[in-house]
C-alpha cells in the first residue's frame, strides 16, 4: 500500500554472538527510507512485544492515575495547552523507575535500540566513522514522552497538531488506535501501525547534519475533521471513540554538539541559517521548544521560516 510503501518495516536482526551490528544491506535499506520520507517503521531484537505491550499497560495507568497529588514535578502528568492530550515528560531512567519499574527497563531497550538505528545510519549514509552518529549521543540525553489523548466527538479535528520532531530520532510506540499520519508527496498520508514495530522518525537536527538529505516530516494525529487526511473516515471515526495511548522517545545528542555540523552554503534562510548554526543542541531545543519555560514540556511551540511554509501548505486544521 502507499502507506506501507511510506513507512516501510525494516526488521532489525538479532546482534551476532561476537556482537557485531547489523549488516550493510539493512543499512542500506534503512537510511533508503528515511530518505524516502523521513519514516520508517523497525523491530528491535530487544524490544520483546512482552515489553512493548507492558510498556503501553504502564504508561496508560500513569496517565489516567490521580498520579500528581503529591508526586514529583519530573512524574507529573501535565494537560497540553493547545491539543486535546495530557501528558508526562520522563528526562531519565530514574524518572521512568519511579513511575514504573517497566517503563525504566523499557527505556534501556529503547537506548540499545537507538545506538542500533544511528549506527545504521552512520554505515548507510557511508560515513567514515560507522560509530559517528553513536558518539554524537554517549551522553544519553533521551527522554521518553508518555501521551494520553482521551476519547473525544465526532466532530474532533487533529488530536496532535502538525509539527516535526527536533533532535535527532524519535522512537514511538503506540497501542494501535489509528490517528498518526505523515505529511509525504503532498498528502497526509496513515502511518501503519504493526504489532511489535516501533515507529522512527527523523528530527530536524538529523535532517540538518545530512544536509536535508533526510527529511524531518511533518506529522500529526488526526481526527474525522481533519483536513486533507488520506486515512479511512471510518478508522478515525473509531479512534476518537477510544482513549489513545502512546510514548514517544526522543533520542537528543549530547548538550555540546552543535546543530549544524557544517555550514549549509545551499541554504538561503539568511540571519536564521547562521543563527541555528551558532547554537548547540541545548540552546537549539530550548529555541525550538519556545524558550526556557517551554524547553521542560517540549511544547514545541518554535519553527523555522520553512516549517513554518510546510505547516501552512500542509493544510493545517
Amino acid at each position: 500500500t502507499v502507506a506501507e510503501a511510506m513507512a516501510p518495516l525494516i526488521r532489525i536482526p538479532e546482534p551476532s554472538a561476537a556482537g557485531q551490528p547489523p549488516q550493510s544491506k539493512i543499512c542500506n535499506e534503512l537510511v533508503s527510507a528515511f530518505q524516502k520520507s523521513g519514516f520508517l517503521r523497525i523491530s528491535s531484537p530487544f524490544l520483546p512485544i512482552s515489553l512493548l505491550k507492558q510498556a503501553i499497560e504502564a504508561a496508560t495507568a500513569h496517565l489516567v492515575s490521580d498520579a500528581n497529588d503529591g508526586a514529583a514535578p519530573c512524574t507529573e502528568v501535565v494537560t497540553h495547552p493547545s491539543d486535546p492530550k495530557s501528558y508526562c515528560m520522563l528526562m531519565s531512567k530514574e524518572d521512568a523507575a519511579s513511575v514504573s519499574p517497566t517503563l525504566a527497563e523499557y527505556i534501556e531497550a529503547l537506548e540499545k535500540t537507538k545506538m542500533l538505528v544511528l549506527h545504521c545510519l552512520a554505515v548507510g549514509l557511508r560515513l567514515p566513522d560507522p560509530n559517528y552518529f553513536c558518539k554524537l549521543h554517549s551522553e544519553n540525553n533521551s527522554s521518553l514522552r508518555l501521551l494520553r489523548y482521551p476519547a473525544t466527538s465526532e466532530d474532533t479535528g487533529n488530536r496532535c497538531k502538525e509539527h516535526s520532531d527536533y533532535g535527532s530520532i524519535t522512537l514511538l510506540l503506540t497501542d494501535g488506535v489509528s490517528g498518526l499520519e505523515a505529511y509525504h508527496d503532498g498528502k497526509w498520508i496513515p502511518v501503519p501501525h504493526e504489532e511489535g514495530c516501533l515507529v522512527v522518525n527523523a528530527g530536524s537536527l538529523l535532517e540538518s547534519w545530512t544536509n536535508g538529505k533526510i527529511p524531518a516530516t511533518l506529522h500529526r494525529v488526526a481526527g474525522p475533521t481533519s483536513e486533507s487526511s488520506c486515512s479511512s473516515k471510518q478508522d478515525l471515526l473509531d479512534a476518537v471513540g477510544r482513549d489513545r495511548t502512546s510514548l514517544a522517545f526522543f533520542a537528543d545528542p549530547n548538550t555540546g554538539v552543535k546543530a549544524v555540523l557544517q555550514e549549509d552554503e545551499g541554504s538561503d534562510n539568511g540571519d536564521e541559517s547562521e543563527k541555528v548554526a551558532q547554537m548547540s543542541v541545548s540552546e537549539y531545543i530550548r529555541w525550538r521548544s519556545g524558550g526556557a519555560d517551554g524547553d521542560a514540556k517540549r511544547s514545541g511551540l518554535a519553527f523555522t521560516t520553512e516549517e513554518e511554509g510546510r505547516v501552512q501548505n500542509g493544510g493545517s486544521n
